[in-house]
């Protein structure tokens, strides 16, 4: 196994194993500026908080490559936007999946864009579930 840690001359820092994007214990790739980014195997990944920090205060939830958090956004912006992500696809059973700061939403399920409807929601929801195991 090769181990490599790389520093440029901008202070960036990297953590690669066989030239893959790789650390257990902390960040693989600390920018200059204070962005940090964790990955394991050439995959953006973090089970205990955001996978991407970035000093504009943009953090985003990943799991083996994929945007994904189950009990919250999955993106969330330093403007305040939100995203909710479940395997790398908007889906959000119990709001919208969407925030915007200025209040507007959007609705999505398996990331389908939805109209909302509060009588029909439910329903959709099912749905989705069925869509999900049938096309697995």
């Amino acid at each position: 196994m090769y181990k490599s840690h790389h520093m440029l001359e901008y202070t960036d820092k990297f953590w690669r194993v066989n030239g893959e994007l790789h650390r257990e214990d902390g960040p693989a790739m600390e920018r200059a500026n204070g962005d940090k980014e964790w990955w394991i195997n050439g995959s953006p990944h973090r089970k205990d908080g955001p996978a991407k920090e970035f000093m504009n205060g943009d953090k985003e939830w990943w799991f083996n490559g994929k945007l994904h958090r189950k009990n919250g956004p999955a993106i969330e912006y330093g403007n305040g936007n939100k995203f909710w992500f479940i395997d790398n696809k908007l889906h959000r059973e119990n709001g919208p999946a969407i925030e915007y700061e200025d209040g507007i939403v959007e609705w999505y399920l398996n990331d389908k864009n939805i109209l909302y409807d509060p009588e029909t929601w439910d329903q959709k929801v099912e749905e989705s579930h069925i869509e999900n195991i049938m096309s697995e």
